[in-house]
């Protein structure tokens, strides 16, 4: 019994992180119809403004809301210099620069940051549980706390603050939302910089307790996955995919492998789950079908 408790906590904890990271690729896409396949960078280039502000000796509560702004404003940064030259573009264009831009940070960070791992560990309250025979540590726990509590801010914003509402109705439609006045231009250069800060979080909560490097980018493709799994336009949708993959893993790790015998085999179950529900659900779980006309 402790087993299976460890596991569905463990994968749900786990899950919350990738759900976060997720979240961002679904406001790059809901808002300019791009996956962004540079947000594992993201994440790492945001981990990397904490461990900067951190090793100045910032206290954390002035460190973290810090390096969110700091992550915000990089995001912005990128939509405006790259992103915002190629809009009138085929998406799948634009798609394609982001896998550049990756590349581009990724040597950057090797050069400026450097090839050698950084720990990295919040100065945070002791939640170490033991329950019912499990036992999940307190970094697990605050990690998954952080990335709830994100999304649920994020969902709040999305749908009470003004800000939110013109970001809804821009990714709804450009078109109409520049007839009814709305700077679609702005909201895009404000949703990449959002996108860009709750990737630094997921960036944050994944080096927590670990170390920060210029590789861990790796992360990013985790979330592939769950956005696809949940849908593309989706944010409950990918919180709701995080979750399934975050069980999944563990379940796969502690059952499956050891009965067919095929260590490694968690590595792969992720997608083959993803592709059941899209030959049942080809536009994921909350995704838009599209119907066109002809």
């Amino acid at each position: 019994m402790e087993y299976l408790v460890q596991v569905i906590g463990s994968g749900v904890l786990q899950g919350l992180v990738y759900a976060l990271i997720a979240v961002s690729l679904v406001l790059i896409y809901k808002s300019s119809e791009v996956f962004n396949f540079s947000v594992g960078e993201f994440c790492t280039v945001g981990a990397i403004f904490f461990f900067i502000l951190n090793a100045l000796g910032l206290p954390i509560w002035l460190a973290i809301p810090g390096f969110l702004v700091m992550s915000a404003l990089f995001g912005a940064l990128v939509e405006k210099l790259i992103i915002d030259r190629l809009i009138g573009r085929d998406p799948m264009s634009i798609t394609l620069v982001t896998i550049g831009i990756s590349s581009i940070l990724i040597g950057c960070m090797l050069v400026f940051f450097g090839a050698n791992p950084e720990p990295i560990e919040l100065a945070l309250p002791d939640l170490t549980l033991d329950f019912a025979g499990a036992l999940f540590i307190s970094t697990q726990v605050w990690n998954g706390l952080i990335a709830a509590l994100a999304m649920l801010a994020l969902l709040l914003f999305y749908k009470f603050a003004t800000m939110g509402i013109l970001m809804r109705a821009t990714a709804d439609s450009q078109v109409k939302s520049i007839v009814l006045g709305i700077n679609a231009r702005r909201i895009l250069t404000i949703t990449w910089g959002i996108a860009g800060a709750v990737a630094a979080l997921g960036g944050l909560v994944v080096a927590n307790g670990s170390a920060v490097s210029y590789d861990m980018g790796v992360v990013g493709l985790a979330a592939i996955p769950v956005v696809l799994l949940g849908g593309l336009e989706s944010i409950p949708g990918a919180i709701l995919g995080g979750l399934i993959i975050g069980l999944v893993e563990p379940t796969t790790t502690f059952y499956l492998e050891p009965w067919l015998g095929l260590p490694g085999f968690q590595a792969i179950s992720p997608y083959i789950v993803l592709l059941v529900i899209l030959l049942i659900r080809p536009q994921g779980l909350f995704g838009q079908e599209m119907i066109e006309r002809v």
